[in-house]
């Protein structure tokens, strides 16, 4: 991220798919030129499978290291395309840009009284990762890739 708040591309490649091997492959690659040994570093990124098990087996984005975030915007999208209800993928964006543990609570009883699923499905998935208000400020403040 730069001063304005948007997305400098530090790096990229052209892979024939976006597969375990590809990403492995590309965070080695990342870590050797870009990050150089450098702690503190937070991934921010979808949920691709490839790529979670990747950032798990490497060590720059595993703790105390750095860490790695899900992409808001990619958590409310999925999330709508399970349970398809656009007042609950608000919700769902309440919930994770709240900063305040309390409104964060508030917002997921919210989601719980309209559709128990719902609930279920964002419960299952690491506070840590998704939501502004158990990150423990490695975010500072980015909710989102911007380039989705």
């Amino acid at each position: 991220m730069d001063g304005n708040q948007q997305v400098l591309p530090l790096a990229f490649a052209v892979v024939d798919e976006g597969t375990y091997p590809s990403w492995k492959w590309f965070l080695q690659q990342l870590s050797r030129h870009v990050i150089r040994g450098r702690r503190g570093m937070c991934l921010i990124s979808d949920r691709h499978g490839g790529l979670i098990k990747a950032v798990r087996e490497g060590p720059d984005f595993v703790s105390p290291h750095g860490v790695h975030r899900y992409c808001l915007r990619h958590v409310c999208s999925n999330f709508n395309s399970t349970i398809k209800n656009v007042v609950l993928k608000d919700l769902c964006w309440q919930a994770g840009s709240k900063y305040q543990l309390r409104k964060f609570n508030r917002i997921m009883e919210e989601i719980k009284k309209h559709d128990v699923k719902a609930f279920a499905y964002l419960d299952q998935i690491n506070k840590e990762k998704w939501t502004a208000s158990h990150d423990g400020g490695w975010r500072c403040s980015i909710l989102t890739t911007n380039m989705s």
